[in-house]
């Protein structure tokens, strides 16, 4: 099974089906083409939210704080203002806080964004704490890192210890 396969397959309350997004007008405004991987996450995903703690954004989403494209543009601001640390580890990629994507959000404003590369096998995932300067730093897809927080095999330095819960689930929401 793939990473995606095994996330979905956590226990799921909600409306079933793929998630529509926005694909086309997401990309245009912030100048970015999402690799595939991505697209099929949010497709299953968007709108989703772990434990009750953790959203998902959707690209198109009628709620402007589950809207990928709105969150990302308020992420980049708070980005480039607030986190010199950030800013420093980006440029060592070779990008800044402009290319950044808020995929996700915490109830505790913790933000998770993929970094992008031209290469999209080398996107990886950043999640940074809403109040202080920790962060993590995965090399990989969006899937493989949450399922990798949700089994607890990666340990945060981001998420509160509680999170995941002992049994972890998620809600949809794919018209949110």
């Amino acid at each position: 099974m793939t990473d995606l396969e095994l996330l979905a397959a956590f226990p799921a309350t909600g409306e079933a089906g793929l998630v529509p997004n926005d694909w086309e007008r997401t990309e245009a405004a912030l100048g970015v083409t999402f690799p595939s991987a991505f697209m099929r996450f949010l497709d299953v995903f968007g709108g989703a939210k772990f434990d009750d703690f953790l959203r998902v954004y959707r690209a198109g989403a009628d709620n402007l704080n589950a809207d990928l494209l709105t969150r990302t543009q308020q992420a980049r601001k708070t980005m480039a203002t607030t986190r010199p640390h950030i800013q420093k580890l980006l440029a060592e990629r070779g990008t800044e806080t402009s290319d950044l994507v808020c995929w996700g959000g915490t109830d505790n404003a913790d933000m998770c964004f993929l970094i992008p590369d031209e290469d999209h096998r080398k996107w990886a995932v950043l999640s940074v704490i809403g109040r202080g300067s920790e962060y993590d730093l995965f090399e990989g897809p969006v899937e493989s890192y949450l399922l990798r927080i949700l089994r607890r095999d990666l340990v945060s330095d981001v998420f509160p210890e509680d999170f995941p819960d002992e049994a972890p689930s998620y809600e949809r929401h794919p018209h949110i």
